[in-house]
């Protein structure tokens, strides 16, 4: 078998050292071609004449060209390193186009480019100025195939009206083979009515196939993945805008189920998708019966107001389960405004990420105003009954998250860890529930953790964490501030080496705690900064923690003589800074952006809040400098300015 392939990859090489054509096409109902003079061997293709004199659909005439003596139209039978460029317009389709090996696809043109970069385009990778439409008629699936071992492209269209009946294929594309990607498209309107976790309204991926930089939107599925259904392993998702997709059940954005072993899902904006019935409004993982030799990653993606509609809906914006073996990074993503509706259980909720069995990384993410609305875990539930699954959550923030009931960032109803977490102004019966249930122990594991000013659901009182009887915890290097009466209470944790701003000696009583922390802790607790402020007890107060070197900032571990407690390493640097904070010229944040005016001929620096300078230029008049959301020092002259970009 493996000499065949060989022979096949060989036979495609060989074609592509042929000189390849260009088939041009439109219809003399539209637009026409009116420069052909740089393009490598065009053949004309006029769909309204080619079959005889007699008009012909574009799928019709690409399963023409790959007969051995193709009747429509000059040029001969598909070879490897062929193109089609497809003129701007409106293409009805009878059945799907069925891919060639090595043959790609480009739409987008006006009919006077005579290369690709020609084509006019819009600031989204997708967005063509003269588009070009393979409409389904909601009666086929639009694209399908695809390849293995030659390049395969399909790019600049937009799939619109495909209609998917079986179980394995999308309603607007089926694309298969490490060779084949899917770019710069749109995917609308598009449908499947299958109800089969291998079905998709939008798009299929197998056979570690990649879709990028692409939009797909408004799409349906009777079942799984709206949007985007991945079944088999190493398929790629880049740089794509998933947004307002529905599935009745399962993942109504992306629905990764089965063999998804080195799936990657990256800088993807996964938005407005919804379930009605089921869970995981954004996201799918479910391979409970599968061995991922190499993990799942999903990085760098924005989940914005995905929601699990119904009283099953866990998970708004992620519903992850997989095999317990089997493991999941999640990291540098953000989580917005995703909802579950889940109805009030001990395993129900999770606004934005619901957990079952497998090894989970959740790194360098922030959690910002997800809800549960009427169970537990405003942002994360953990929920798995397995005892050997793993879920770790580092360097990531979560403020503005609600549950309705427990957990308003967190329900750890089995074995959990968090390690420079920053957790403030969140709303819910607790701030963080830990279970009952589980090994090993302890159930729940917090370093180098900030817990600061979260509340009850009405925003009325200060809460903490709370250990579900039997349950246990261990607490090291933590601080709370502005957590109520009891910022730990319930069960039975180790809490040591860490910051409480009440005297709480008699409940914790191992020497390495203090009960010294004030709002002076902290550079400004009013405005929600919880650097550590020059003084601050907490600093050098902690022990050593490899898994939190370096802190939520990126910042090493000691920078003096031992840890600090809490989320920030402080650093000397930025106690320079803080103590020299003026308002003794104009600058403001606006937007994403710090706004600098009034200056003549000077020198403007700006240090991030850890004292690294990120930006210096000699500046006359005004300045605007775009930047991502943080706190900054900025420095003219002897004047500085604190500057923070939401």
């Amino acid at each position: 078998m493996k000499k065949l392939i060989t022979l096949f990859a060989v036979i495609l090489l060989a074609a592509t050292a042929v000189q390849s054509n260009t088939y041009l096409i439109y219809s003399n109902t539209g637009g026409t071609w009116t420069n052909t003079a740089g393009i490598t061997n065009p053949v004309l293709v006029d769909l309204s004449t080619v079959n005889a004199g007699n008009p012909v659909s574009l799928d019709a005439w690409f399963a023409d060209r790959s007969l051995a003596t193709p009747t429509m139209g000059g040029g001969s039978q598909f070879a490897a390193g062929d193109e089609v460029w497809i003129i701007s317009g409106t293409y009805q389709l009878t059945g799907a186009i069925i891919l060639f090996e090595g043959v790609s696809i480009y739409g987008g043109f006006a009919g006077s480019e005579d290369a690709l970069l020609g084509r006019a385009k819009g600031t989204d990778a997708w967005d063509f100025t003269n588009e070009t439409i393979l409409d389904g008629n909601a009666a086929t699936t639009c694209i399908s195939g695809g390849s293995a071992f030659a390049a395969t492209i399909v790019d600049g269209l937009t799939i619109s009206n495909g209609k998917g009946t079986s179980d394995a294929s999308g309603g607007g594309a089926t694309i298969t083979g490490a060779q084949t990607t899917v770019q710069n498209c749109i995917i609308k309107n598009c449908a499947t009515t299958s109800t089969k976790a291998t079905a998709g309204g939008a798009i299929v991926l197998t056979g570690a196939a990649t879709v990028k930089d692409s939009y797909i939107h408004s799409n349906q599925s009777a079942g799984y993945g709206a949007g985007i259904t991945v079944c088999d392993n190493a398929c790629t998702i880049r740089g794509c805008k998933i947004t307002k997709n529905k599935a009745v059940s399962f993942g109504a954005g992306v629905n990764l189920y089965g063999n998804t072993s080195g799936v990657s899902v990256l800088n993807c904006e996964i938005s407005n998708d919804t379930t009605t019935t089921k869970s995981g409004g954004g996201l799918l993982v479910f391979s409970t019966t599968f061995d991922n030799v190499n993990p799942i990653t999903i990085s760098g993606c924005t989940f914005t107001s995905n929601e699990a509609s119904s009283t099953a809906g866990n998970g708004g914006a992620l519903y992850l389960n997989t095999k317990p073996t089997n493991t999941v990074n999640i990291t540098n993503c953000t989580f917005t405004g995703n909802t579950a509706k889940a109805s009030k259980s001990t395993t129900n909720g999770g606004g934005a990420i619901w957990v079952g069995q497998g090894i989970y990384n959740i790194d360098k993410c922030t959690f910002t105003g997800n809800a549960a609305t009427v169970s537990h875990g405003g942002a994360i539930i953990i929920a798995s009954i397995v005892t050997n699954t793993t879920a770790t959550i580092s360097n990531s923030v979560f403020t503005g998250n609600t549950s309705a009931n427990f957990g308003s960032a967190l329900m750890s109803t089995y074995s959990s860890t968090m390690n420079n977490c920053l957790v403030y102004k969140n709303k819910g019966g607790n701030v963080v529930h830990v279970g009952s249930t589980g090994t090993p122990s302890p159930l729940g594991t917090f370093n180098n953790c900030t817990f600061a000013s979260n509340t009850n659901a009405a925003g009325t009182t200060p809460v903490g964490i709370y250990m579900s009887t039997p349950g246990n915890g261990a607490f090291t290097n933590c601080l709370f501030y502005n957590s109520g009466t009891n910022p730990i209470s319930g069960g039975a944790p180790t809490v040591s080496y860490c910051g409480f701003d009440k005297d709480l000696s008699a409940t914790w009583t191992d020497p390495s705690n203090i009960f010294t922390i004030t709002a002076s802790s902290f550079v400004d607790d009013a405005g929600d900064d919880y650097h550590l402020a020059t003084g601050s007890t907490a600093i050098d107060a902690g022990t050593t923690i490899a898994a939190c070197n370096p802190d939520l900032e990126g910042t090493v571990r000691p920078q003096l003589s031992a840890y600090d407690m809490g989320a920030y390493e402080f650093t000397p640097s930025t106690s320079v800074y803080a103590d020299k904070v003026e308002d003794s010229f104009n600058c403001y944040a606006y937007g994403n952006s710090i706004i600098v005016k009034g200056l003549e001929q000077e020198e403007v620096n700006i240090y991030s809040i850890t004292g690294v300078r990120i930006f210096s230029k000699q500046v006359t008049g005004s300045m605007s400098i775009d930047l991502p959301a943080g706190i900054y020092i900025v420095n003219s002259g002897s004047y500085n300015k604190k500057v923070i970009v939401r």
